[in-house]
C-alpha cells in the first residue's frame, strides 16, 4: 500500500512562515531629503523619506543636538507631523519644529525609525569570545602600577582608550593627581537613542600593586569590559551605556578614581545613573571542596546563602553578585537574565544593609563609591583572597583562571545590559542645517562624510567618490524603495575610495544608497532608467 504524505494544515503553515518571516525581519530605512528653515516663524521642516520591507508601522523619534551630535537634548516636544507612533512607511513625509530664536545656529537633527522589532539577546550572549578574554589577558597581565610598573599602566590605559574609540564610542578621561602621579579614568560612551540622560555602567580597574602582574585582580574585570563594549557597540540602545577604567583603586587612597568619578565631575549634569555592574576580578574557578572561605559572620548576614555553600562542600564554583538594599532590583535583575540565558554560571546573591557598612569585606572596590553617592550598584567576584590564593602575589597569573567561568559572567552582563538599556531594532538618519542661513543639510554634509555619485540617473553602473574624515572604514548598502537590500559590501577607504557598481540589471525605478559608519550614516537617492 502507498503512502500519502500527510501535509501540514494552513493554520500550521501560517505560525512556521510567520515565524519566517519575524526571524528575518530587515531593518527600516530612514532618509532626510532636506532640512529647511522659516526664519520668519522659527520653523524647522524636516522632509524624509521611510521604507519598511517588511510593512511595518513604525514608531519615528526626532532629536536635535546643538553641540555636534554629542548629545541630543534639545526639547523638541512641540513638533508635529509625521513623528510619533504609528507612521506608515512612505515618501515625502514631513516634521515641523518651532525652535527658539535665542539658540544656536547650527544644529544636528536626528530621525529614528523604529520597527518595534524584538531582538534576541542570546544572539548578543551567543558572541562572547573566550579567545578575546585570552588574547587581551596576555597583553594586560604585568605589572601596572606608577611606581613599580609606570609603563605597562600608561599602555593599558592607551589600549583601553584606543578600543573604545574603534568601537565607535565616545571616548574620554578623567584627569587627576595622586601623590604627583596623573591618573585617569578611561571613559568610553555608547550613546543612547531615545532617552539618553538614563545610563548604565559596566566598569572595573586596571591599576594592580607594585608585586603582581594581576591576571585576576583585575585584567580579568578589563577584559571582561572590553568584549561587553566590543559585543555592544554593534548595537542601538533606547538608553545610554557607559564602559569606564577607573584608576588607583588599589593605591592609598583606596577608590580614588571611582571617588574621582562619582564625587568630583565625572558624572554629567544631565545623566542619571541607573545602574552600575562592577567587576572585581572574574576569573578564578575552582571546583574543589573547601576551596571557598567567607569573610566573619557571613553566617550570620547571610544564612539562606551560607547553608548553599555547606550543602556544596564549600566549592568556589560560583560567582558573587553583592549589593546593597537599594541596589536590589538591579541585583534581581542579574539573577534572572543569567538564570536565563547562561544557565550554566552558577550565582550566588546577596544584599547589604545600608552601604554595606557592616560588612568592610564586601565594600573593597569600585561599587562602593556607587553606594555612597546614592546610586544602585553591584560587585561581580569570584571572591578575590576568599577563593583566589594568588590575590596579591606574583602568582597572578592568566594560567591559574577559567575562561569558562570568566566568559559565563560576560555573557550574563551581555544579557543584563541589552535587557535594561532596551536594545532597539531601528535606523537613523542624520543631518545638519544652519538656522540663520537655512542652508538645507545635504550641502552640509554634517555627518563626516560625503559622496559624489556618478551618473544619477543611471542605466549599467554607477561611481561612488567618497571624502571622510571620521574613520576608514565604511558599509555601503543599496536599497530598493521597498527597503530591500540589493547589494552590502564593506569598504576601507584607505585603499580605495572610488567604487564602481553594476546596476544593469536592476528595473527602473527609486533606489537608495546607504553609507554609515558605526555612529552616522549618509543617504542618497538614485533613479535607474
Amino acid at each position: 500500500m502507498k503512502l500519502k504524505k500527510k501535509l501540514p494544515s494552513a493554520f500550521f503553515l501560517f505560525f512556521i512562515m510567520a515565524a519566517i518571516t519575524k526571524a528575518q525581519n530587515q531593518l527600516p530605512v530612514i532618509n532626510i531629503i532636506s532640512a529647511d528653515t522659516n526664519t520668519n516663524n522659527t520653523q524647522i521642516i524636516i522632509t524624509y523619506d521611510l521604507a519598511d520591507v517588511d510593512s511595518d508601522s513604525l514608531e519615528v523619534i526626532f532629536k536635535v543636538s546643538d553641540n555636534g551630535g554629542q548629545t541630543w537634548l534639545v526639547n523638541t516636544d512641540s513638533a508635529t507631523g509625521d513623528v510619533g507612533y504609528p507612521i506608515i512607511p512612505e515618501t515625502g513625509k514631513q516634521i515641523f519644529w518651532n525652535y527658539n530664536d535665542t539658540i544656536n545656529s547650527f544644529y544636528k537633527v536626528k530621525l529614528i525609525a523604529d520597527d518595534l522589532f524584538e531582538i534576541n539577546i542570546q544572539e548578543l550572549v551567543d558572541q562572547v569570545d573566550s579567545m578575546n578574554l585570552l588574547v587581551d589577558l596576555t597583553f594586560i597581565q604585568g605589572i601596572r602600577h606608577y611606581t613599580a610598573g609606570p609603563v605597562h599602566i600608561k599602555e593599558v590605559k592607551d589600549t583601553i582608550e584606543s578600543r573604545f574609540a574603534k568601537y565607535g564610542l565616545q571616548t574620554s578621561r578623567q584627569e587627576f593627581i595622586n601623590s604627583g602621579d596623573t591618573a585617569h579614568n578611561i571613559i568610553g560612551r555608547l550613546q543612547g537613542h531615545e532617552d539618553e540622560t538614563q545610563t548604565y555602567i559596566v566598569d572595573a580597574h586596571f591599576d594592580g600593586i607594585a608585586i603582581t602582574p594581576g591576571a585576576d585582580d583585575n585584567g580579568s574585570g578589563v577584559a571582561g569590559f572590553l568584549e561587553v563594549s566590543r559585543i555592544l557597540s554593534n548595537y542601538n540602545f533606547k538608553h545610554t551605556i557607559k564602559f569606564i577604567g577607573f584608576d588607583l583603586e588599589e593605591q592609598s587612597p583606596y577608590l580614588l578614581g571611582s571617588y574621582q568619578y562619582v564625587f568630583n565631575g565625572g558624572i554629567d549634569s544631565f545623566e542619571t545613573i541607573q545602574g552600575v555592574i562592577n567587576y572585581e576580578m572574574i576569573g578564578y574557578y575552582s571546583n574543589d571542596p573547601y576551596s571557598q572561605t567567607v569573610p566573619a559572620d557571613f553566617n550570620l548576614l547571610f544564612p539562606d546563602q551560607y547553608n548553599v555553600l555547606v550543602a556544596d562542600s564549600f566549592r568556589g564554583n560560583f560567582l558573587a553578585n553583592v549589593a546593597n538594599i537599594y541596589s536590589d532590583t538591579l541585583r534581581a535583575k542579574f539573577d534572572s537574565c543569567a538564570a536565563i540565558y547562561v544557565p550554566d554560571l552558577k550565582v550566588i546573591s546577596m544584599a547589604l544593609p545600608g552601604n554595606g557598612e557592616i560588612a568592610p569585606d564586601f565594600r573593597r572596590s569600585d561599587h562602593a563609591r556607587f553606594w555612597d553617592g546614592g546610586y544602585k550598584a553591584l560587585m561581580l567576584t569570584d571572591g578575590a583572597d576568599f577563593r583566589n590564593q594568588n590575590y596579591h602575589t606574583a602568582n597572578d597569573t592568566l594560567g591559574a583562571l577559567n575562561f569558562t567561568f570568566m566568559s559565563n559572567v560576560i555573557k550574563a552582563t551581555v544579557a543584563t545590559i541589552a535587557a535594561l538599556a532596551g536594545i532597539q531594532h531601528i535606523a537613523t538618519a542624520i543631518s545638519g542645517i544652519n538656522i540663520q542661513t537655512g542652508i538645507p543639510s545635504q550641502n552640509l554634509h554634517s555627518s563626516g562624510f560625503k559622496i559624489n555619485l556618478y551618473p544619477n540617473p543611471a542605466e549599467n553602473y554607477i561611481e561612488l567618490k567618497i571624502e571622510f574624515w571620521k574613520t576608514d572604514d565604511l558599509s555601503i548598502i543599496l536599497l530598493n524603495n521597498h527597503g530591500k537590500v540589493l547589494y552590502k559590501d564593506k569598504i576601507n577607504l584607505f585603499y580605495d575610495n572610488l567604487i564602481k557598481i553594476e546596476v544593469k540589471d536592476l528595473k527602473p525605478g527609486l533606489y537608495f544608497l546607504k553609507l554609515s559608519d558605526k555612529t552616522d550614516s549618509l543617504v542618497k537617492k538614485l533613479i535607474i532608467e
